[in-house]
This record gives structure tokens, sequence and C-alpha cells, in this order.
């Protein structure tokens, strides 16, 4: 959770306090400072009752320039509450790119407009709001909302009136991250509630003196009270965990003593305590045969960036028919499946699977590696292929080698190098992939399985290095994402002049890839933790992975 320290009008106008007031949200702790920032001509009419207290607290242009520099000097993050389309734009030119908008504007259509023009994200505040002023403001900022801000205008607000359940209204309605403009006295109990309601942000303000007497003076902290609670959160947060039921780290060691075992490889007689044996499930996944292979592509409809992508028209059918009917032609493969979720979002996949003859299961919605496990108890498979269902050129030949390597070299975990992203496949002995899973902190992490499983030092590596006259095809994306490469794709299927996609061979997709760029080496990688590297350093640290066994497969 974020903590942000709002200044609002505190600073009657003086821009010295102000900037005190920004270091001292920064001595606090806060994540954030913001500020209201307004021009008096803009913000109310000229007849309006307080138009003169409004000009008489209001900070030049000049000024609030001054602050923005100062902010970026101590090294605080800003989020201005603009209060006028001028003001808006002033912040703009300041180069700001995350606002605040108050509860007065959340129906200020005009003002709405031009925010929605900006590449900008906005936290929407909602003090006095009703459901159809917070749809209307969605309507105009829908994908730039990073969090809808709950709060009460009473200052300070009592106990009674401050409606956190509200929070969860607010997220199961709106489907966006939520916030707390938190205005009761409160400055542990309350944000501990924010905080275990699944707040991304809480916003208390801040002041140098209550005696001051400065606008909002009720409901504002001390530096120290601030501080305070920043401390009380930081030390509750670590409570909340991330959020999915796994035996943490400190927890998984005693697993293995606390778990009654099976005794003798009889899964049938009691489990009982014991200092030998394995829990039930892992000695039913270590009782599969490896002999029995299947491959999972998984699939599902989340996609934002190419909508329903999987079910594009592609050569014989859709992306996902001819990636299913060709990666099923691979010899020593006994089960092929689609393996999606069981949202209702993802009930069309599955319903196209059931209507063209492909076998569909369904899974964990998030989790990729609870997905593939349940696949894999359900059909007793012993080793499993994880194909990537908008990865439509995933090549058998290769599979077939990744197959017989598993069965020579009794290894726990095969990739292939030096190939296309969306060309390869991964291969998992399902022993192994039960290991990975009991170690691994998040299971929802999983569709990093990969990169996850090559940083494993416990586990027996092996890979195919794929010999080519080009020896940089890692570099070349023939995996579907954007509409860019969609269509780089169908420019290569194009090529190939095939009749049937199961006919499509692994040497008709190389030769056809002297149509395509490879992509930029510098381009950012993704991993998991927030962490990221460059494609050149990824594609180094998989060719340099500790592999037990490694193979040639010339083309």
């Amino acid at each position: 959770m974020k903590i942000i320290a709002e200044s609002a009008s505190n600073h009657n106008g003086d821009i010295d306090y102000l900037k005190k007031l920004a270091k001292a949200s920064k001595g606090a702790g806060a994540d954030y400072f913001t500020f209201q920032i307004f021009d008096p001509e803009s913000f109310c009419a000229s007849d309006y009752e307080r138009f003169d207290i409004v000009a008489s607290i209001a900070i030049q242009q000049s000024q609030w320039a001054e602050l923005i520099a100062y902010c970026r000097e101590i090294d605080i993050e800003m989020i201005p509450c603009a209060l006028d389309i001028k003001s808006f734009h002033f912040c703009l030119d300041h180069n700001l790119d995350l606002f605040k908008i108050h509860a007065t504007d959340i129906v200020n259509v005009p003002f709405l407009k031009h925010i929605q023009k900006e590449d900008i994200k906005v936290l929407l505040e909602t003090q006095c709001a009703t459901y159809q002023d917070i749809k209307l403001a969605l309507s105009y900022l829908g994908d730039q909302t990073e969090a809808i801000i709950h709060g009460f205008s009473n200052y300070p607000t009592e106990v009674e009136d401050l409606n956190l359940n509200a929070l969860d209204y607010i997220s199961e309605e709106f489907g966006c991250e939520i916030g707390l403009a938190d205005h009761s006295l409160d400055t542990v109990e309350i944000p501990l509630m924010a905080l275990a309601k699944g707040s991304a942000f809480l916003e208390k303000h801040i002041t140098i003196s209550r005696n001051d007497r400065h606008y909002d003076w009720q409901v504002s902290l001390y530096p120290h009270e601030f501080a305070s609670m920043v401390q009380k959160v930081l030390h509750y947060q670590t409570a909340l965990g991330n959020k999915v039921k796994h035996p943490t780290p400190s927890e998984s060691a005693f697993r293995g003593v606390l778990f009654k075992k099976v005794l003798d490889g009889d899964l049938n007689k009691e489990l009982k305590r014991a200092d030998y044996g394995n829990d039930y499930l892992t000695e039913v996944f270590n009782s599969f045969d490896r002999q029995n292979v299947g491959v999972g592509i998984i699939a599902r409809l989340k996609s934002k960036r190419l909508k329903k992508k999987v079910l594009k028209p592609f050569h014989n059918g859709t992306l996902i028919s001819d990636l299913y009917h060709r990666i099923a032609t691979a010899k020593g493969v006994k089960k092929t499946s689609i393996i999606t979720s069981f949202l209702p979002e993802d009930d069309p996949l599955v319903d196209f699977c059931k209507q063209n003859g492909l076998d569909v299961f369904t899974g964990h919605p998030v989790s990729v590696i609870d997905r593939m496990l349940s696949f894999a108890l359900e059909n007793k498979l012993g080793t499993i292929c994880r194909v990537t269902g908008d990865n439509p050129l995933s090549d058998p030949t290769i599979l077939e080698s990744m197959i017989e390597l598993m069965k020579k070299e009794n290894l726990d975990y095969i990739k292939v190098n030096n190939v296309p992203i969306g060309v390869g496949v991964e291969l998992y002995s399902i022993s192994y992939l039960w290991k990975l899973y009991l170690k691994m902190e998040n299971p929802l992490t999983s569709e990093y399985l990969a990169w996850i499983a090559l940083n494993d030092k416990d586990s027996k590596k092996g890979c195919i290095d794929l010999v080519h006259p080009n020896p940089d095809l890692s570099y070349y994306n023939l995996s579907v994402d954007f509409q860019e490469d969609y269509d780089r794709c169908m420019k290569v299927l194009k090529e190939m002049d095939k009749t049937n996609f199961t006919e499509v061979t692994l040497k008709d997709v190389l030769d056809a890839m002297v149509l395509i760029k490879p992509s930029d080496r510098n381009m950012v990688i993704k991993l998991p933790g927030g962490e990221a590297t460059s494609f050149e350093k990824f594609n180094a640290l998989i060719d340099n992975s500790n592999y037990a066994v490694r193979v040639k497969l010339e083309v």
C-alpha cells in the first residue's frame, strides 16, 4: 500500500510552508506528496461567495514550478490535484503523469475530456459520489484510472461514517484498484483496516503544526505522527503475504515432518507419521510413468493487446486449432489438450474446443503450474510438454527430440536453444514439476515457469542446441502478442505455401524467416519479481545455464 501525504490548502498560500510540508512528507516516509493546484478565476466564478478566500491562498505558477523542482531535488514523487484545465496543462508541461482527480470534478465532463486525451494515469476521488457519478467518470477515464479512492468529506470523519466496506463494493463493481482518503483522526487501526481491505493507496493530511489552524488542520497529522503511521503500515504489510495459499519458505521445511507418509509405496494403506516415505501427492506424482507424455497448450482469452488472439484465423483453421493439430503429430505424445481456466471469460474458448473436437481442460485461472499439475494428475502423466497457446509455430519435431532425450537421460527439465521465440517448447517430468511447485514462493508467478526452472540449481536440466547457419535465431519472434506479431506470422505462413498446416516442417519455418527481421537485442525482457533485463543478456543466461546434458539438432 502506497502512502500519500496530502497538503491540500494547508499552506495558506505560502510556498515556503508548502516546501516544508514536502520535506516533512519525505522525512515521514510518504511515497507521494500531493497538492491542490488551481487558478482562482478558472476554479470558481467571480461572484462565488468565497472567491476572496480562494484567491488569498492561491500560489502563482512560477512558485508551483519552484515546488515541483524542489520535490524532485529531495526525491519525493508528486501527485498534483489540478482543480481546473489551466492548472492541469501546467502540470502536464512539467512532465507530471500521475494526477489526482478531486471528487468535485468527478462529473466535470469538459475537464474529463481534456484528461482523456493525455497519456497519464489518475487517482479518482469519490467523496459524496454515487455509483452513477463513478460510472460516468470511468466512461472517460477507464483505462487511465490507476485507482478509485474512497473517502468521506466530513472533517474529522467519525468512525461510523467511514464505510470501509465500500472499498469492497468499488473493487467488485468497477474492477479497479482501490484506495482510502482517510480523514479520521486514527493513525493505526483505520490505516491497518484499509491495508487489510487491499487498498493500493492510503492518503492522510499532513501539517507542521495544528496550532497554526491552517486549512484542514482538524485531520492533519504532525510529521512524527505521520512517520509513526507509516512504520505501522510497513510493519503489518508484511503480514499480508503474497495473496496465495502456499507454504512460505519458512514453513516448507515442516511439510516433510508434519505430513503423514505413504509406507512401502502402497497408496491404499493408511498413511502414518514416519521418518521415511513420501506424502500422498508426492508419491502419486512419482508413480506416474514418464513414458506417458502429455502436451498442455496453455491458453486464455484475457489478452487486451490483441483480443481473443488464439481464436484468430490462421491456416486451416484458427491459431489455436492449427497449433493443436500440428503439435499433436509429435511421436511419443499420448495426450494433447488445450489447458485454459474455469472462468466464464474463457467459456468461448472451451465451447470452441468442444465444437471442433479439441480436447480441453480447465483449471486455475492464474497459476499456470497449478493448471499443469491438475491436468497431469487427471491423466496420470509422467512427463508434460508446456506449449504456449499464442505460439502457433511450436514445432513437433523439436518435441520428439526432447521426449527421446528425457527417456535416455532421465532429466527433470529440457529446453531448446537457438530457436525463434514461438517455435520452441519445454518439457518437464511431473515429479520434478511437483518439487518445483513446492519450492516456489508464489505459484501465481508461474507464467515465468521456464525462467524459474532454469535458475533452479537442484534440477537435472538438459538442452537441445539447434544447429543452423544462422546462430542468432533466438532473436527472432514468431510469438503472437500484438497485431504486428500476428501479421508477421501470417507473412511467414504465406511464404511456406503449404496446403495442410500439419505438413509444415521446422526447415520450412526457418527458411521462411528470411522475410522478417530480428528483434532489438536491447529490448527489455520482464522477469519475476518486477525485475528486467535486456534481450541479449536474457539469451546469454539461457545459453549458459547449468545443463547436465547438451545435445545438437541439425536443421
